[in-house]
């Protein structure tokens, strides 16, 4: 049996994947989405990031 999910690109993330991610811990992620520094969008109940959104915010949060 071949597992069917091995070659999707992911679009977006959980707000605990993004937080893992960025290395911080799912409340302060909530901190930003929730300021609006950090775009989502919601299907349902669950609060994804799309990974693009989450490149910008690192770029935009990057001190020269």
């Amino acid at each position: 049996m071949t597992k069917k999910n091995q070659n999707i690109e992911r679009l977006s993330y959980s707000v605990s994947e993004a937080a893992q991610a960025l290395g911080v811990s799912s409340r302060t992620l909530s901190a930003f989405i929730k300021s609006g520094a950090l775009p989502h969008i919601k299907i349902g109940t669950r609060v994804l990031i799309e990974v693009e959104a989450l490149r910008k915010f690192i770029e935009s949060r990057q001190q020269l």
